[in-house]
Parts: C-alpha cells; sequence; structure tokens
C-alpha cells in the first residue's frame, strides 16, 4: 500500500511512528513524502492508494478516493479559514 504525506509538521508528526516501523501492521506500505502540490498530482493520476490532498483537489478525485473522516486543516489557526470580498463579523455570517 502506498501513503503519501506532507512534509509539514503537522504529517510527520501523525504519522512518524509509522514511518519508523513503531507500530506493527499486517501489510507493509510505502512511504511517499512530497509537496502537497506533488500530492495532488499523484492523486489525480491515483498512482497513490492513500494520500494527503488539498480541499480544491479533492472534488477533482472523489470518482477514485473516498475522503476519510478524520483530519483537515486550513487557514490562520486550526481551522477552516472564511475568505469574503470584505470584512464580516461572526453575527454575519448566520
Amino acid at each position: 500500500m502506498s501513503l503519501g504525506i506532507s512534509p509539514c509538521p503537522n504529517d510527520t508528526y501523525i504519522f512518524h511512528a509509522l514511518a519508523k516501523g513503531c507500530i506493527p501492521l499486517p501489510c507493509g506500505f510505502d512511504l511517499f513524502m512530497a509537496d502537497v502540490e506533488v500530492l495532488n498530482g499523484r492523486a489525480r493520476e491515483g498512482s497513490l492508494d492513500v494520500t494527503k490532498l488539498s480541499l480544491a483537489a479533492m472534488a477533482h478525485v472523489l470518482d477514485d478516493y473516498v475522503l476519510l473522516n478524520a483530519g483537515a486543516a486550513l487557514g490562520r489557526g486550526c481551522g477552516p479559514l472564511l475568505v469574503a470580498r470584505e470584512p464580516l463579523s461572526p453575527a454575519e455570517l448566520a
């Protein structure tokens, strides 16, 4: 099984134990580490079994991949980033 991750601190922290063989697995896997843009391209090619990818790329690969319930980071903190033409208060979002 192939696993694509990025060299960002989140990915390297989360997958450290797998990458270093600290967790016994019933099968082996090949770790592929690259920038998310490279991972997006590999997902479009369908050349990785499991991979990180950007939200924008996700829409293009849903016929070939299943989106997991875990993960996702976007923005200037640790969650989704709302992009608007003009500043909005939280109350205006409702």
